[in-house]
């Protein structure tokens, strides 16, 4: 008997499963879809939870939708800190009689209050895998995207694995994404070019002054430009209207779900953003895609789809996380010929130009 085999004579009657996650954000969430979905196909009479907390709120319809997580037991290791309540979640899971945990975190203490959850298998990495019943390889770990390093946790149960992202939308959110559109007086087949100006991390935006010129150039080819964002981005997308001298579409999250945007993303021929969640949700849909890398590092935190291109001048200061940094050349010397060049090859690939 392989080891595999012997794997899956271990996991037999795996009623129950516990996916400890914490606090993700949008891009977080959907990296760690494709371990939902390799545990929901390898044990698919299995209840899958998610263990963890929304701690943005504009996440949570990705969850909701997501058609390989059953429920969700809301914990946070860090808040409240109040043993009290680790002790009522411990409670929880007992309760709950869980198969299998997954821990897909890398914290002792967290990963201890798991094992004090009962549960009759678990696997996972923290500690050198001394809590964990399979072994984890996570070869190259530093050097490989993170949701492919996430799928090692479905290797080590023998499960068939594919890091590619996906998003599921409801038809309530495509006729919300229509009517956007029609309402500006937009139709399918009108050309539309998509912009990302923030991240939830500045260090990692190219110019705003960029971002105005690559607007006005697709605005020259004929293209209207959209804007997506969150309301507190709404500096950002102003400072890039004055700079492009043209109007802007702005699509944001306020009042409509993460999904209508998802939905609206797909109308564009091109969308071109910062290293950010809503550049992973705009490539989770299948939309074409250039992403500019600064300090962080494609390898690990790039695009999946077959429509996309990053650019990235691999500088040998990155990645790094040094909010001193005054020069920022990693994105700084990036040009808006090379990102405006990159688009273009991406829609004339898409056209089988």
């Amino acid at each position: 008997m392989n080891d595999k085999e012997e794997i899956y004579k271990k996991l037999k009657n795996i009623r129950k499963i516990g996916v400890y996650v914490n606090v993700p954000g949008l891009g977080d969430m959907l990296f760690i879809i494709p371990l939902f979905r390799a545990l929901k196909k390898g044990f698919p009479d299995a209840e899958v939870i998610f263990i963890g907390r929304m701690g943005r709120e504009y996440v949570a319809p990705v969850l909701e939708r997501c058609p390989y997580i059953d429920s969700m037991m809301e914990y946070d290791f860090y808040y409240p800190r109040d043993m009290r309540h680790h002790l009522k979640f411990i409670l929880q899971m007992r309760r709950e009689r869980f198969d299998l945990f997954v821990d897909t975190q890398r914290k002792f203490l967290p990963s201890l209050i798991l094992v004090l959850g009962g549960a009759r298998y678990r696997v996972g990495y923290s500690a050198g895998g001394v809590f964990s019943h399979f072994a984890v390889k996570t070869e190259n770990r530093k050097g490989r995207h993170t949701a492919d390093v996430s799928l090692d946790l479905a290797r080590a149960l023998g499960l068939e694995v594919s890091a590619e992202l996906e998003v599921n939308m409801s038809g309530e959110n495509l006729k919300n994404a229509e009517e956007f559109y029609t309402d500006r007086g937009i139709v399918k087949g009108n050309r539309l070019a998509g912009l990302i100006t923030s991240a939830g991390i500045a260090d990692k935006c190219w110019d705003v002054e960029k971002f105005g010129e690559l607007a006005r150039r697709f605005s020259s080819d004929g293209y209207r430009v959209v804007c997506f964002g969150a309301p507190e981005d709404q500096a950002v997308i102003d400072a890039v209207r004055s700079h492009a001298g043209i109007p802007l579409i702005e699509a944001n999250y306020e009042g409509k779900s993460v999904l209508d945007t998802a939905a609206m993303m797909r109308w564009c021929e091109v969308i071109v953003g910062n290293d950010s969640g809503p550049l992973h949700l705009a490539d989770a849909v299948g939309a074409a895609c250039v992403g500019i890398y600064g300090p962080s590092l494609p390898a690990r935190f790039g695009l999946f789809g077959k429509k996309t291109k990053t650019i990235c001048l691999n500088v040998d200061c990155a990645p790094c996380s040094d909010e001193r940094c005054e020069y920022r050349k990693c994105l700084a010397e990036i040009s808006v010929d090379e990102v405006y060049k990159a688009a273009m090859e991406l829609i004339s690939q898409s056209k089988g130009v």
